[in-house]
């Protein structure tokens, strides 16, 4: 058990932590929960069940160094115990992150609440005027002043995500934030064709995306240079979820060059196995990104696996399976474990490859108080390291005998080979 949460985020870190010409490869998770989790008593235990004093020196010493977090304009919002990410709870997390030696990832929702494939919603404080010009500006005063406020309060990011998941665009003009439910509404609400290989047939969609990332772009360098600081120096992630098919994922950045946007560094993705498909799948995408995008890096930003069952559909039919996954994978601990090392082993023959984050490894339950109000989450994913509960307490491992591999499988993430060199990125 000791070695098994050592070997899930051991594993994390040890392949990935290889220079790739002047580029540091990184390993780490989303830990957006942790401080919402610690005030709620919530408490995690090593592997040999004594509580871990301080959890961001903890995954340090296992050889982590980046920590994600996200970050909502409003989160008081949205109803989710989940939301809760503002400004000053993303800047206390991000002190702390660099206190402890590791760098942080911010993750731009742009929204007051989850942005995903099927939702972008406007922030209620950008309604008044959702012209494309007026949206843009948004974008670039915002990045600023966000960026320019955590790096003079000793939380500067040193990645920054411009949207999460725009696979189909950001800040659409629907009246609930969700995908438009006719393709007569695309153009005005924004929402890119990202199936399509024609960019005339999404033109306006993404020349305004050009525009708006290209606002939100500068605005994050221009806090850099304000402050004194190389505005090269940040690395700017454009992230997105097409896992499954390296087509539209090739579509979507080949479009957003066309339409004039190319001032980043990273392509982002999100890597769910259950919804993503194989790791022969990923592997092809990867490779298409190495022929079509050679100067960029790419980073896997978001994956998990199951470590306790599979999620089931509405009439009780378990919709994700060992055979139509066609993988080796079990919804436990073990299955964890193997996940991280097949996905690590796959990344390896992989030069271009810089980053591998997990998705929420904190999760441990509800961090319910007394009275069993969830002060937390409202559901569980069962994708985290610890024993889920729905009360706040101490929660172990998960899997005490398969968990021991997790660290060793974290450090062969550092081992990932020396890449090939890569282009500096764009400036301002």
């Amino acid at each position: 058990m000791k070695r098994l949460i050592s070997l899930l985020l051991f594993f994390l870190h040890s392949s990935l932590f290889v220079a790739v010409a002047q580029t540091t490869r990184i390993v780490g998770g989303d830990l957006s929960l942790l401080p919402a989790y610690e005030a709620a008593g919530d408490k995690w235990l090593d592997a040999d069940g004594t509580v871990i004093p301080d959890l961001l020196a903890y995954v340090k010493q296992q050889g982590w160094n980046v920590v994600r977090v996200r970050l909502f304009l409003d989160p008081t919002r949205d109803s989710d115990p989940a939301t809760c990410q503002d400004y000053a709870y993303v800047l206390a997390l991000a002190q702390r992150v660099k206190a402890a030696g590791m760098k942080v990832m911010l993750d731009f929702h742009y929204s007051d609440t989850w942005a995903d494939p099927s939702m972008q919603k406007i922030p209620s404080a950008w309604t008044g005027d959702t012209g494309n010009a007026a949206l843009a500006s948004r974008l670039f005063t915002y990045s600023y002043e966000i960026v320019d406020g955590m790096i003079q309060e000793g939380g500067a990011p040193d990645y920054v995500q411009l949207g999460n998941e725009i696979t189909y665009g950001l800040l659409w003009r629907t009246s609930d934030g969700k995908y438009p439910s006719s393709s007569s509404q695309y153009a005005a609400a924004g929402y890119c064709p990202t199936w399509s290989a024609t960019y005339a047939d999404g033109k306006t969609q993404w020349q305004r995306t050009a525009s708006l990332l290209n606002n939100a772009a500068h605005g994050v360098r221009q806090a850099f240079n304000d402050q004194g600081l190389d505005s090269v120096s940040v690395k700017l992630i454009v992230h997105t979820e097409l896992g499954n098919s390296k087509y539209n994922s090739d579509h979507f950045y080949r479009h957003l060059r066309t339409a004039g946007f190319d001032n980043y560094d990273i392509v982002g993705l999100s890597y769910y196995p259950f919804w993503h498909g194989t790791l022969t799948t990923l592997g092809n995408l990867l490779s298409t990104f190495r022929k079509s995008f050679p100067q960029k890096e790419v980073q896997i930003v978001e994956t998990a696996w199951y470590n306790n069952y599979y999620p089931y559909t509405a009439d009780g039919t378990n919709q994700y399976t060992i055979a139509s996954l066609n993988a080796a994978w079990t919804a436990d601990g073990p299955g964890m474990v193997r996940y991280l090392h097949d996905l690590v082993e796959k990344l390896k023959a992989y030069d271009h490859v810089t980053g591998l984050v997990y998705w929420m490894p904190e999760e441990c339950g509800n961090g319910a108080n007394s009275s069993g109000v969830s002060q937390v989450m409202d559901n569980w994913d069962n994708r985290g390291f610890w024993e889920c509960a729905w009360k706040s307490g101490s929660h172990t491992l998960k899997g005490r005998p398969s968990r021991r591999a997790l660290p060793t499988q974290m450090k062969v993430l550092s081992e990932m080979p020396t890449g090939l060199p890569l282009a500096g990125p764009s400036s301002v």
